[in-house]
């Protein structure tokens, strides 16, 4: 590692030294390398969090009054020890190992993402693959007494397959609470502030508390913060039949959606009005609370084209005319777009039917994968739980990868 040049520019935002780092070369602004210095005066140790503010405390000041930055001071650097050193204005000392500089390097990027921030892939089902899965034998077998050694288990696979099955669980809401809490955090909403239990009586003036059919969805849509997780116990199902679970993998759906547009101009603006065009939801059932929003598109994609999230309930639906002010697409294309959601949803290639039993929960990302209901008759009660998918997110993270190589990764 050299220090090839150094810019002092008329800002402390366009100041830079350029590195060699092995056999290429990479700019590091002045102002990058202070605010993210990692020494234990600039990061608080236990708490990996920052305890420099940047922006009130450094030598550089910006003027408040014309947001304007001052020119930069002087500032000393040299490699010293296979480390690149930088003395501040202020006297304070920054060091940056050369393996540091290749992970953060921006400008160009030298390195791809941590491995400590990359969880593993996503694997994506239809009905085939489905049935495989479940009977290889090495898949969704977990045992309630086994559930905590084997969480790291059940953690990959909601994570990777977007749903998995803890079976010979005790037939109690306490037992459900238990399998919930190691999971995730149960997340109150107005239905009920922990685990939940209901039954066709209408409790609550909605759909599930009757004993009609339900259609694909995702829950609570007319919220901003969509449950991350859902989980279900089957408590008692007697003197009737039907009540059987239909979930799809909406990720395999965007897969298809993808290839058909590829190929088709016509798909091409169904998969941007998926991906672009907000649909409303509410939940109007209650006396004494309206939720409603109408931000989100349907589906949902994180940078790689990965489905991050799905948003779909044809019985929340508020109407879908007028369109926005301004809207690229038409009524008719909303439409069409709609309809060949909820076809591909409904391809029996797609999605797979199993009646649940009483001692084994089903738990399944709610951002990604849609449940539905047959109708029934009898006596059918059932139990079960949101998670906040933040939590999860994060007790997957720490057990899959060691918190200190997480901390080296991103500070060190």
């Amino acid at each position: 590692m050299e220090i090839k040049s150094l810019k002092k520019a008329d800002t402390i935002f366009d100041s830079y030294v350029e590195l060699a780092l092995c056999a290429e070369s990479s700019v590091f602004h002045w102002i990058y390398l202070r605010d993210n210095c990692t020494c234990t005066e600039c990061f608080h140790d236990a708490t990996v969090q920052r305890t420099l503010d940047t922006f009130d405390e450094l030598p550089w000041k910006v003027c408040r009054q014309s947001y304007s930055a001052e020119a930069p001071k002087e500032a000393e650097f040299e490699i010293r020890e296979g480390k690149l050193r930088v003395r501040w204005p202020d006297e304070h000392v920054s060091e940056f190992s050369e393996d540091w500089l290749r992970r953060h390097s921006y400008q160009p990027p030298l390195s791809t993402k941590p491995k400590a921030l990359s969880l593993p892939a996503k694997s994506h089902w239809d009905r085939a693959e489905f049935n495989k899965l479940l009977g290889d034998g090495a898949h969704f077998c977990t045992r309630y007494d086994n559930l905590p050694s084997e969480l790291p288990t059940v953690l990959r696979e909601i994570y990777e397959f977007g749903f998995t099955f803890v079976r010979n669980v005790p037939v109690s809401i306490e037992a459900t609470k238990t399998v919930s809490e190691l999971i995730s955090i149960i997340r109150p909403t107005h239905y009920d502030t922990g685990v939940w239990e209901f039954t066709s009586d209408l409790a609550k003036h909605d759909t599930a508390y009757t004993t009609v059919g339900i259609s694909m969805h995702t829950d609570g849509n007319y919220w901003h913060e969509l449950p991350g997780l859902q989980l279900f116990h089957l408590l008692e199902h007697s003197g009737g039949e039907g009540g059987e679970t239909q979930i799809v993998d909406v990720a395999k759906v965007v897969d298809q959606l993808r290839e058909l547009a590829a190929q088709d101009e016509s798909w091409r603006t169904t998969y941007k009005v998926l991906t672009e065009h907000p649909l409303a939801f509410h939940q109007s059932g209650e006396l004494d609370s309206v939720f409603y929003q109408a931000d989100y598109p349907t589906l949902t994609l994180d940078a790689t084209g990965e489905l991050e999230q799905c948003r779909w309930n044809t019985s929340d639906r508020i109407s879908q005319a007028p369109l926005a002010p301004g809207s690229p697409y038409t009524v008719p294309q909303v439409y069409q777009a709609l309809f060949r959601l909820d076809s591909l949803i409904k391809d029996e290639k797609n999605y797979v039917q199993f009646k649940m039993q009483p001692g084994t929960i089903f738990i399944f990302d709610n951002w990604r994968v849609l449940h539905a209901r047959t109708s029934f008759t009898g006596c059918r009660r059932l139990c079960g739980s949101y998670l906040t998918r933040d939590d999860f997110l994060a007790r997957f993270r720490s057990i899959v990868f060691d918190r200190e190589a997480i901390k080296d990764e991103i500070y060190q």
